[in-house]
Order: C-alpha cells, then sequence, then structure tokens
C-alpha cells in the first residue's frame, strides 16, 4: 500500500444518497460508495478504502448483519431503516396525543425481528394519567415502560439503565426524541453539525442517525413519521407481531383462521372477554388488511 492509500472498517453513523459518514477508528469519516449494489443504512459495519489518485474514500463492502429494521415504503416495498439493532424503544407523550396503532407496529416490528421492546412516555410532567391504560396494556404483555421527563430532567437515570447496546428511538414527530437523544449523548451536537455540514447532509433529517453512548452503548435516532409498517416477509406477519394473539391462535377450530369471522375463533372469544384488548385486535385487523391488500387478496 502506498502512502497515498489507506483502508479500515467503520459503523454507519447515517446514510444519505449515494455517500455516509462513518465512526472509523481515526474518527469521522465521509464516504462515497462503489458500485450501485451497495445499500448501507445507518448500523452498518463496513469496510472502506481510499485508492491512490481518488478524491476520497468509498465503502467497498458491508459486514453480515445481525438484523435489518425495515418499513413498507409507498408502493409496498421493504426499506431498509437500520442494521444491527439490540432494543426498539418507542417514545411517546401525552402532546402530540399518542397514535397506539402506529406503537402496535412498531412493536410488531421488533416482534418479527426477534428485538426486545421498550416504550418509553415522555413528558412525564406533563402529566402521564391520559396514557395510564394503554401503558398498562403493555405493561400486562411484558413490555417495559419507563416513565420520563426529558426537559426536567427526571428518569433519565432509569432509562440509561435500559439501553445496553444498540437502541433505535423511533416514534411520531414532536414526542421529543432529539431531546432525550441531546441529554443521553455528550456527543450529539457534534455528530448532528457534521451531519448537516453541506448541502447534501441536511437531507439526513430524513434517515436514521446513530449516536454513540459510550461502554460500547449506541442511539439509533430514526426519523419521526405519520405512518409505519413492518412488511410482511413472514407467513401470517401480522399475527405474529401480536403475541397475545399469536399464542391464541393456536386453540382456533381452523388452522387458517384470520381472526376476523370465522366461527370457533379462540381470539375473538379473548377479546370478547377482556382477555385481549379490543383496540389491539383492531390494530392486528388493520395491518392484516394492509397486508392483504398489497398482495391484492
Amino acid at each position: 500500500m502506498t502512502p497515498d492509500e489507506a483502508q479500515g472498517s467503520g459503523i454507519v453513523l447515517a446514510s444519505y444518497g449515494r455517500g455516509v459518514l462513518l465512526q472509523s477508528g481515526s474518527g469521522l469519516l465521509r464516504c462515497t460508495l462503489q458500485g450501485r449494489r451497495l445499500r448501507p443504512v445507518c448500523g452498518d459495519l463496513v469496510a472502506w478504502r481510499r485508492a491512490a489518485g481518488a478524491d476520497g474514500p468509498s465503502v467497498e463492502s458491508i459486514a453480515e448483519r445481525r438484523n435489518l429494521v425495515e418499513r413498507i415504503d409507498s408502493r409496498g416495498r421493504p426499506e431498509p431503516v437500520a442494521a444491527n439493532i439490540d432494543r426498539l424503544a418507542v417514545v411517546i407523550a401525552p402532546e402530540p396525543a399518542p397514535d397506539w396503532f402506529l406503537v402496535d407496529r412498531y412493536c410488531a416490528a421488533a416482534s418479527l425481528k426477534d428485538i426486545a421492546i421498550l416504550l418509553v412516555a415522555n413528558k412525564q410532567d406533563l402529566g402521564l394519567g391520559v396514557l395510564a391504560a394503554e401503558l398498562g396494556v403493555y405493561r400486562s404483555l411484558g413490555v417495559t415502560c419507563i416513565e420520563v421527563a426529558c426537559q426536567a430532567a427526571q428518569g433519565l437515570g432509569e432509562l440509561r439503565a435500559q439501553l445496553a447496546g444498540v437502541t433505535m428511538l423511533v416514534g411520531q414527530s414532536g414526542v421529543g426524541k432529539s431531546s432525550l437523544v441531546n441529554a443521553l449523548c455528550p456527543t450529539a451536537a457534534a455528530v448532528t453539525a457534521e451531519l448537516t455540514r453541506d448541502t447534501e447532509g441536511r437531507h439526513t433529517t430524513t434517515t436514521a442517525r446513530w449516536y454513540a453512548l459510550g461502554d460500547g452503548d449506541a442511539i439509533v435516532d430514526a426519523p419521526g413519521v405519520r405512518d409505519f409498517a413492518p412488511p410482511a416477509h413472514l407467513v401470517r406477519a401480522a399475527e405474529r407481531g401480536f403475541a397475545e394473539i399469536h399464542a391464541l391462535s393456536h386453540d382456533c377450530r381452523f388452522n387458517d383462521c384470520r381472526h376476523f369471522g370465522e366461527p370457533g375463533c379462540a381470539v375473538r372469544a379473548a377479546v370478547g372477554d377482556a382477555r385481549i384488548s379490543e383496540r389491539r385486535y383492531e390494530s392486528y385487523r388493520r395491518l392484516t388488511r394492509l397486508y392483504e391488500e398489497l398482495r391484492g387478496d
């Protein structure tokens, strides 16, 4: 290797167009992509190389992923969001009012990928009484729920203790995800400044961003959305995304029960006697219909 050449590896902090920002051993590194088929996303471990005479380094390959969080795009196709995630933390708040159907879809996406789920109720100082009933439903399903007030610095220590590994923050716009990132991550401002340094970087507001927390832990801040749905890669994906519905499906009279109007449906019986949340059941129905529409059923 000549003095003009260099190579190494790094973690993708953000992906934008045909470029990425990496955290490499020598610091932050802005790279282009070698070849049209490479599609690195936030959280990917990649190999880069700067050839002699090149304007800058380029990403040559992507290491094997442990998992990949995806969503459905406007045409119903899977779109990658972030890779190598240990936990999906869904952030909600009293204001704006939570879209619980959106929360369910995030939880379904985590379940389908065997990723841990954490529910973060922010803006505790505004009063979380309006959220109490639904938080109780998720707690009954074994979901860890943390109540915090970022602006008042309440509950941040308890939240930080839950963030071992790589945690992806998701939620509606306005719930305070950026404030949580800034409160938890001392390097967030520097990384954000680098991401928005030029015209291309300013488009990273629509992509996931990686922020190191220290001790090998990190936050991936996903952009706030109005809607989200996990791709239907698995058979009966909607059912598998709702653990309480999937658990009872084995007791239905028919193996192919959709849990809509079939006789002998154990799921609908459980909804009727309040063992399954009626709102969660409706959420399952909406996701099932979406998948059926995309398949043309």
